[in-house]
C-alpha cells in the first residue's frame, strides 16, 4: 500500500493524511458556494484535465455537480471526475475537482464555473492552447513481474491519449489514458522478459506521432522493494517501522527481506519476521537523526540488488500508536482524523469486536495494550491483529467485555514496550 489511502485526500486505508489549513466558519448562504482558490494547469487543451482546488468542490450526490466553460458568449459543459477531499471537514476543509476540457472550445481565454446543489463559483480564466504531445518524465516502479501495476509521471495528458507498450519481443499494446497526471497500466501479462517501452500517442491520429519513451524491465527475477519517503513516519530506534514502497509486489514471492541500517559509517542489516510485509525493527544501535536505508529480497536462495537508498529522519522522541478509524467487525469504517464532522461516539454493545485502523510501531498486536475505562471501572483488552496474512500491519481488534456497563467508554491505545500511549479520539457508548 502504499500502499496511500486527511492531508487532503481520496483516503486509503494505512495512507497517513496532515491537517491542511481550514477556512474561517461560513456565516451566510454565500459563503456556502463552491470556491475556487487554485487550478492547474493554467493553460489546458481540449480533452485534458483541469483540477481545481478550493472549498466545497463536490456534493453527496454526483448529479449535483455541474461544470462549464464559457467562450465568446457560448456555454460548454465539461464532465467532472471527482478529487480529493479533506476527511471530516466538508464545508471548511480543502478540496478538488476534476474537469475534462470539453471539445469545441479554441484557442485563447475561457471563464470556468462549477456549480453545486444550485451554488456557482465565482468564475475563473483559463487559457486554451492546442493539442500538445506529453512527454512521460518517470514511471513507479521501475520494473516488476507481468502483470504488475505501474503509473507514469506524464503531466498534460488527455482522455484521448493512448499508453503504448512494447517490450522485448516488439509486441504492442495500447492502454487507454484516464487523462490524469499519473496514468496506469498494468503490464501485459504475456509480456516477453526484457525492457518493456512506454510511450504516449495520440489515439485520433492513430499515433502517428509517439512521445519520448521511459522503460520498465519486465523480470520474473528477484527484485528488490523501490522504497519511497512519502507516508513514511520515522520512529525511534528500538521500533518498528512500516516501509512505504512503489508496490508491495517484491514482498510477494520473497523469502527473506532485509534492511540494510547506515549511519556515521557503520551497517546494520535486519531481516523482516515476515518477509512478505515491510515492518521491520529499527536496530537499537543507531542514535536519532539521520539514517539511509536499502532493502533486498531474497528467493531461491539468491539476493537481489539492494534498493536505490532512502535516507529518513530518526526522532529522539518514542512515537506513539495513531488511530485513524474504528469500526465493528462487520460494520462500516468512522474516520477520526480530526474536523468538525468527525462523530462524538460510536455506538457498540457489550461483547462486540471493535477493530482500530491505524499505526503500530510495535512488532505485533501482542505488543499493543488497549485499556477500557468507564463507569464500570477499567478494562485491559487483549488485542489481536485481523489478518496476520495481510501484507500490512494496520488492522487491530478487542473486544469489548460480556460485563461491561451501559455507558461511554474511553479508549487509551499503548506501546507495551516503549510505553507511549494515545486515546482513541471518540467516546465508545455501550448500549
Amino acid at each position: 500500500m502504499s500502499v496511500v489511502v486527511g492531508l487532503v485526500v481520496a483516503t486509503a486505508m494505512g495512507q497517513e493524511n496532515s491537517r491542511p489549513t481550514a477556512q474561517p466558519p461560513a456565516t451566510t448562504e454565500h459563503d456556502l458556494r463552491p470556491e475556487v482558490t487554485r487550478w492547474s494547469p493554467q493553460s489546458v487543451s481540449v480533452n485534458s484535465v483541469l483540477e481545481l482546488e478550493g472549498y466545497r468542490l463536490s456534493a453527496d450526490d454526483a448529479s449535483k455537480t455541474t461544470a462549464y466553460f464559457i467562450q465568446n458568449g457560448v456555454k460548454y459543459l465539461a464532465k467532472t471526475k471527482g478529487g480529493w477531499s479533506t476527511t471530516n471537514d466538508a464545508l471548511h476543509g480543502l478540496q478538488s475537482q476534476d474537469l475534462i476540457v470539453p471539445a469545441g472550445l479554441t484557442s485563447g481565454p475561457s471563464q470556468v464555473i462549477l456549480e453545486i446543489d444550485g451554488q456557482r463559483s465565482t468564475p475563473i480564466t483559463v487559457t486554451i492552447v492546442e493539442y500538445k504531445l506529453p512527454e512521460p518524465k518517470g514511471l513507479t516502479p521501475t520494473a516488476g513481474i507481468p502483470g504488475t501495476h505501474a503509473a507514469l509521471d506524464c503531466p498534460d495528458c488527455h482522455t484521448t491519449d493512448e499508453i503504448v507498450l512494447t517490450d522485448a519481443a516488439g509486441k504492442t499494446t495500447q492502454v487507454k489514458s484516464d487523462g490524469s497526471n499519473t496514468p496506469g497500466f498494468d503490464v501485459p501479462k504475456d509480456a516477453a522478459e526484457g525492457p518493456l517501452t512506454i510511450q504516449i500517442g495520440e489515439a485520433e491520429s492513430n499515433h502517428s506521432q509517439l512521445s519520448k519513451p521511459v522503460t520498465f524491465l519486465v523480470s520474473r527475477d528477484v527484485l528488490p522493494l523501490e522504497i519511497v519517503g512519502e507516508f513514511m513516519t520515522p520512529v525511534v530506534p528500538g521500533q518498528w517501522l512500516d516501509l512505504q514502497a512503489s508496490s508491495l509486489e517484491p514482498l510477494v514471492r520473497s523469502e527473506l527481506t532485509e534492511v540494510n541500517f547506515k549511519q556515521d559509517g557503520s551497517s546494520i542489516i535486519v531481516s523482516a519476521p515476515n518477509p512478505h510485509r515491510p515492518h521491520i525493527l529499527v536496530p537499537t544501535a543507531l542514535s536519532p537523526g539521520p539514517v539511509r536505508l536499502e532493502v533486498r529480497t531474497w528467493r531461491n536462495g539468491h539476493p537481489s540488488l539492494w534498493s536505490d537508498p532512502l535516507t529518513i529522519q530518526l526522532p529522539d522522541k518514542v512515537v506513539a500508536p495513531l488511530i485513524e478509524a474504528i469500526r465493528l467487525e462487520k460494520g462500516a469504517w468512522a474516520q477520526l482524523w480530526p474536523g468538525p464532522d468527525r462523530a462524538k461516539t460510536f455506538s457498540a454493545t457489550a461483547g462486540d469486536v471493535i477493530v482500530l485502523h491505524g499505526r503500530f510501531p510495535v512488532a505485533d498486536a501482542r505488543k499493543i495494550n488497549v485499556t477500557l475505562m468507564g463507569p464500570g471501572g477499567s478494562f485491559e483488552l487483549a488485542a489481536y491483529e485481523l489478518d496476520e496474512k495481510a501484507n500490512w500491519f494496520g488492522d487491530v481488534c478487542v473486544k469489548l467485555p460480556d460485563t461491561a456497563e451501559k455507558g461511554e467508554w474511553r479508549v487509551i491505545v499503548s506501546d507495551a514496550e516503549a510505553g507511549a500511549s494515545v486515546e482513541v479520539p471518540i467516546v465508545i457508548s455501550i448500549t
